[in-house]
């Protein structure tokens, strides 16, 4: 074989070579991203962690001269609270078809274990929502579920599990951007867990802003000769 004929099938193996190597995953990257999907999973429990015991210390202040909380040794051996989660439909609410706009919220809650795996656990629900965008902000609903009512509000359907709460409005917002504030504490550590999240709502038609229409240019009367 002379040397053109070596150097036409180097190159066509090289060609192949190239041709092969594109259609295969390059070891190194997949290395990477496993690598750093496991990075990712170790930050996100230990976040959760942290939440906890700073969650587990506050409990215990708000607890001191009342029913002990368990020890924490005993707590890390259960599957307790480490988080909580508002879910994607937490929103405004239509409590009244009859009426335009939305009447409240229904806020949806999931609870997280250390494991970040959502389940059920006992507790009470506060909930707030503010109107934000004046100048000054305006509360615009309060709700409280202690636990007795709390439980009645658990929903299990297919791979969901959460808290639906139902939040009225005491004072209607006037604009649709509304600020939602969950705190859950936790009726067997004393724990206590804040989310809080901005959600679109459909502001009823008597509290939209209103523009001023311009007044009719005044017209000059002709003065008497």
């Amino acid at each position: 074989m002379n040397a053109r004929a070596r150097l036409v099938t180097a190159a066509v193996l090289l060609a192949a070579a190239l041709v092969a190597g594109c259609g295969k995953p390059n070891r190194a990257n997949i290395v990477l991203r496993k690598q750093l999907q496991a990075r990712e999973g170790e930050i996100a429990h230990f976040k959760r962690q942290h939440d906890a015991d700073v969650a587990t210390i506050s409990g215990l202040s708000r607890r001191v001269g009342t029913v002990p909380t368990l020890e924490p040794a005993r707590l890390d051996r259960l599957f307790t609270v480490h988080g909580i989660r508002l879910e994607r439909l937490t929103g405004g609410a239509d409590f009244d078809p009859s009426k335009p706009g939305h009447e409240g919220l229904k806020v949806y809650v999931s609870l997280v274990d250390q494991t970040g795996d959502e389940f059920k656990s006992s507790g009470s629900f506060v909930i707030e929502a503010f109107d934000l965008s004046g100048p000054q902000p305006v509360r615009l609903s309060h709700c409280e579920f202690p636990v007795e009512q709390s439980r009645d509000k658990w929903h299990s359907f297919l791979m969901r599990y959460e808290y639906v709460l139902d939040c009225p409005w005491q004072q209607p917002p006037r604009h649709p951007d509304v600020t939602v504030k969950v705190q859950f504490t936790d009726e067997l550590t004393g724990r206590q867990f804040d989310a809080q999240t901005v959600v679109k709502v459909q502001v009823p038609p008597t509290t939209q802003p209103t523009t001023t229409a311009a007044a009719p240019p005044v017209r000059a009367s002709a003065s008497p000769r």
